[in-house]
């Protein structure tokens, strides 16, 4: 069933500057109403990848980035496969990279995130599940970030 939900690959991208001055990127995807609606994916899977930056900006290095740019289509690749697990948005600023998964199945999830993470050495980075059922967080990425598009 999920396998068959047409998932709208379109991103929005905005860049902001925090009130401490400090810039940050958010990506969303602003077309996922049908796994929203679908009360298949309960949980989030949040990946943070803790990074240290030489420039003031307290934003990743090119190469950094560009890493983490593979990290990221490699996830993609293994978890959106078949629909099991939906990267709905991303920030990066302030010495992270946040990305947040919706999840049909944390356990289905995390045997998915470790054959992703298996061609990388040990990575930075930090896994926490939350329960969120309504999609609270990624409605507020919405609400925040549609407007400035």
């Amino acid at each position: 069933m999920i396998e068959n939900m047409p998932l709208d690959d379109s991103w929005i991208a905005v860049d902001f500057v925090t009130e401490e001055e400090v810039p940050v990127m958010v990506r969303f995807r602003p077309n996922l109403q049908n796994f929203t609606e679908a009360g298949l994916y309960n949980q989030r899977m949040d990946i943070i990848w803790s990074y240290e930056t030489a420039n003031e900006s307290l934003l990743p290095e090119i190469d950094d980035m560009d890493f983490m740019e593979g990290v990221e289509n490699a996830l993609v690749e293994i978890l959106e496969q078949d629909n099991q697990s939906i990267l709905a948005f991303t920030f990066t600023g302030e010495n992270e990279r946040w990305w947040a998964w919706y999840t049909t199945d944390i356990n289905i999830a995390g045997e998915r995130l470790n054959i992703a993470l298996a061609q990388f050495n040990e990575l930075p980075i930090n896994i926490s599940v939350t329960e969120d059922p309504e999609w609270a967080e990624y409605f507020g990425v919405l609400e925040d970030f549609s407007a400035d598009e």
